[in-house]
């Protein structure tokens, strides 16, 4: 490749992005990424950062990425695939040889009066409302993992309710996670009590839906009904040659285990750097074989669970809990990052957990989202 070829270009600086593009600084290639700001949010950490418990859920971008890798502090709005270019917010382009969306996800559409915390600002909003009014009671909305570690490290320092629609039965975990909360003190109310017309006094955080940007729809990718890119097993865009997606914001029909998280940001991110490396080499690009290990989460006051998963992400009949699994949670949160630093100081190190084999995958219960 000459040094005036057109980037591969990384759109999005979460996990996925971070980890694709630090993946492929390791070739002889130029690579760019494009993401607002220059800062990388430790999303984990937000309900930590939300409740007052951490002074920050962010670390310097320089510091988990490749110095080879290329920065553009914007936000793409536009991806015009046939001509292999990108519309900035600002008004510029930039043009493209290959790509990889990784714009990430958030929170669905905000309604008025409730907090979320699926971004840095809106955990900073939250975060400074909690500060003002320290006895005002929490309501959260949602049982996902955001709502159930939200509600236990505010659990014991102010009124904590959680709104649950399955009220937390569906499985051994979350069963768990209910037990832990209401030893806290966390009321947990099904939704059919709750009147989003008439909310509850003292602050109340959205945890639930899940929306991403619409980028790919916009740029007419194709995208399932959630607005999110679809892709092969390869992590490619049919169709569209050197477009390949990776994280929350896009969706392997082929692979129905795979949840919006960290722990498969992180290996999809680089599966899109493999395959677009393998592309470029005229190798047919491999499958990603991608299974579930771990579902860790906070329960507040040092503590937590951790659930053993089948690579299918069901759950296994064994969970590390209280201040072991506290400890575990953490080190895998610190080990993020580490694994992004890892692999910007030699990219290629980086390896994930296989995916379902044989007697893996069978219908179960999955792991809480």
């Amino acid at each position: 490749m000459t040094p005036s070829a057109p980037p591969t270009v990384v759109i999005g600086a979460g996990y996925a992005g971070v980890m694709a593009a630090n993946r492929l600084a390791g070739r002889d290639s130029p690579v760019v990424l494009v993401a607002p700001g220059t800062r990388f949010v430790e999303r984990i950490r937000l309900h930590r950062f939300a409740s007052g418990d951490r002074p920050a859920a962010d670390v310097a971008l320089a510091s988990v990425l490749h110095p080879a890798v290329g920065r553009v502090e914007d936000r793409v709005t536009r991806i015009d695939a046939p001509r292999r270019r990108l519309t900035l917010a600002s008004g510029a382009e930039i043009g493209f040889g290959s790509a990889v969306y990784a714009v990430g996800s958030g929170a669905a559409a905000r309604r008025p009066g409730r907090h979320r915390v699926d971004t840095l600002e809106h955990a900073l909003a939250l975060r400074a409302a909690l500060h003002r009014d320290p006895d005002a009671p929490v309501t959260v909305l949602g049982s996902g993992l955001t709502g159930v570690e939200l509600a236990a490290v505010l659990a014991g320092r102010r009124p904590v309710a959680l709104v649950s629609a399955d009220g937390l039965a569906s499985g051994r975990a979350p069963a768990a996670h209910r037990r832990a909360l209401e030893r806290r003190g966390v009321r947990v109310l099904p939704r059919s009590g709750f009147d989003p017309e008439r909310p509850p006094a003292g602050i109340v955080v959205d945890c639930t839906g899940f929306g991403v940007p619409t980028l790919a729809r916009d740029s007419g990718l194709p995208v399932d009904d959630r607005g999110r890119l679809l892709v092969d097993r390869t992590l490619a865009v049919r169709g569209v040659p050197g477009l390949v997606g990776a994280g929350d914001a896009v969706v392997v029909p082929a692979l129905t285990h795979l949840r919006p998280s960290c722990a498969a940001a992180l290996p999809m991110g680089a599966h899109a750097a493999d395959a677009l490396a393998a592309q470029r080499d005229g190798r047919d690009a491999p499958a990603l074989d991608l299974g579930h290990l771990l579902q860790c989460v906070d329960l507040g006051r040092g503590r937590g669970r951790v659930q053993l998963l089948h690579p299918d992400d069901r759950e296994r009949p064994f969970a590390l809990t209280g201040p072991a699994g506290a400890g575990v949670k953490e080190a895998v949160c610190r080990m993020t990052v580490r694994w992004l630093q890892q692999e910007a100081q030699r990219p290629g190190r980086y390896s994930w957990p296989a995916g379902p084999r044989g007697t893996d995958a069978g219908p179960a219960t999955p792991a809480a989202a």
